[in-house]
């Protein structure tokens, strides 16, 4: 039964008097409100008083109940539309014994004057959230931390190696000889100068200019812009993108973003294979914007890593293109992620594009 059928069918007039009813030790319903690990409380939402509270929102708020109610009513007073508050859950944060407890709480109008509230303690699920979350960018900063060790030390270690051989052979190598290790040593210091401007690519924060753009054209200017390049490479491309739809951008960030994922679907395309770039879904926020193309897939499994700085599955490229675009994305206010294409081919991007 969703809220409008139960504001349409109970009346304040033919609704008994609850407060009367759970006065009664004796009353079955007190008792079963009594059973089970969820919190319930019934609100006078006239008196804004609590007329029932079931022994598990006791246990757990253990006196501290004006407290609660204050905050239940700071959260109910900000909603001026009831229906938005069925199926809603939010939190209240109090101390408990010098420690934090949260608790999770979904209020539902009875009727104007009655309010019903469940509760959990959802402190444990909170914390193990957190730590999942919190070792997630700890186990994200260790693999970025060993990759720039591991693209630092090689350079470096050619470059100590060469300056070493160097050094103990001045006075009996030939000329030639000396100046092809000399080359060797100045293309590993320029392998470690482009690895250092491929990080600052990532860290840099150009200023962005957010205005209304038609899609369909800004997709198709980076389209015709390559597309010498991807008739070359015999690959099919299609913008499905409708006329009509307007996003809230930067043309040249959005401009890279696409140009990202066009250059690294060309790495992995072979001829007669398609790049697809359609609308799936929008709502008050986004336009949900799909780039596919039927290529080589993604292991659900690395759809995370992809984004991450200076993680690649090529054999060439730096791993920086989707890090950018990414980073691009929520810039502008949307984001994007890889996820699993319904037929299983290829990959598949959706774009969170504000508009």
């Amino acid at each position: 039964m969703n809220g409008d059928n139960i504001n349409s069918t109970i009346k304040d007039a033919d609704w008994p008097p609850l407060e009367a009813y759970f006065e009664k030790k004796d009353w079955t319903l007190k008792k079963i409100c009594d059973l089970g690990f969820t919190g319930l409380v019934f609100l006078n939402n006239k008196k804004r008083k609590i007329f029932f509270n079931n022994k598990y929102f006791s246990s757990i708020v253990k006196g501290k109940e004006e407290e609660i109610l204050d905050k239940i009513y700071s959260y109910i007073d900000n909603i001026t539309d009831k229906q938005k508050l069925i199926h809603q859950t939010h939190e209240i944060v109090f101390d408990e014994n010098g420690e934090e407890m949260i608790l999770g709480f979904s209020p539902y109008y009875l009727t104007d004057d009655i309010i019903a509230v469940f509760f959990r303690d959802i402190t444990s699920r909170t914390i193990l959230l957190e730590n999942k979350q919190e070792n997630l960018v700890y186990d994200k900063l260790s693999e970025l931390v060993a990759e720039m060790a591991h693209e630092i030390g090689n350079p470096l270690s050619g470059i100590n190696t060469s300056l070493h051989v160097m050094l103990h052979n001045l006075s009996t190598w030939p000329l030639e000889k000396i100046q092809g290790y000399i080359e060797r040593t100045i293309d590993e210091i320029n392998r470690l100068a482009n690895f250092l401007k491929r990080i600052r690519e990532v860290s840099k924060e150009s200023k962005l200019t957010l205005k209304q753009t038609n899609l369909k054209r800004l997709i198709d200017k980076v389209l015709f812009q390559n597309e010498e390049l991807l008739k070359q490479k015999s690959i099919i491309y299609k913008n499905m993108v409708v006329e009509d739809i307007d996003v809230i951008v930067d043309s040249e960030a959005f401009h890279q973003i696409i140009l990202n994922l066009i250059n690294n679907s060309l790495q992995i395309l072979s001829p007669g294979q398609e790049i697809k770039i359609y609308v799936d879904d929008t709502d008050k926020l986004f336009i949900k914007l799909v780039f596919r193309n039927n290529g080589v897939s993604i292991p659900e499994e690395l759809m995370e890593k992809i984004f991450f700085p200076l993680y690649t599955t090529k054999d060439r490229g730096g791993g920086i293109g989707l890090a950018i675009s990414l980073k691009l994305m929520t810039r502008m206010g949307g984001t994007m992620k890889a996820v699993p294409p319904e037929d299983g081919i290829g990959a598949k991007f959706l774009l969170y594009t504000p508009y």
